[in-house]
């Protein structure tokens, strides 16, 4: 009797250790945390900084490219949730009143803030 729980014992860790595992398994995948999405790599172009210019004529540039003003507002209005800084250097050419226009003007199609930069040394004309 000895000898027949000598070769049963074996047997019977091992079954007892991969029934362990099989009911553990269930609670292991649960556990799991689930895969999240990556963003589109576009949003990460989306994020960098918009540099805006308006020249003594009225010509607006995005990131040192010639835009139209519809073209503006249209990308101003797609990149309204987007992280990126938003900054608006004026010519030193360009009146007081219009900076301040275009700035309320792009400040309304960006629906959130915009940097003000004014050139160095020199101020908006009167």
């Amino acid at each position: 009797m000895i000898a027949s729980l000598t070769l049963i014992a074996p047997l019977l860790a091992a079954s007892l250790a991969v029934l362990t595992a099989v009911a553990a398994l269930p609670a292991l995948l649960l556990a799991t945390p689930s895969p999240r999405p990556r963003p589109p790599a576009s949003l990460a172009v989306a994020a960098s900084p918009l540099q805006l210019v308006r020249t003594g004529r009225g010509l607006w540039f995005v990131n040192g490219q010639p835009i139209a003003e519809p073209s503006l507002a249209r990308l101003l209005h797609q990149q309204r949730r987007s992280g990126a800084d938003i900054r608006f250097l004026p010519s030193a050419q360009l009146p007081v009143a219009h900076v301040g226009a275009s700035l309320a003007w792009l400040r309304r199609q960006a629906g959130r803030p915009v940097a003000l930069d004014l050139p160095a040394g020199a101020a908006p004309q009167r």
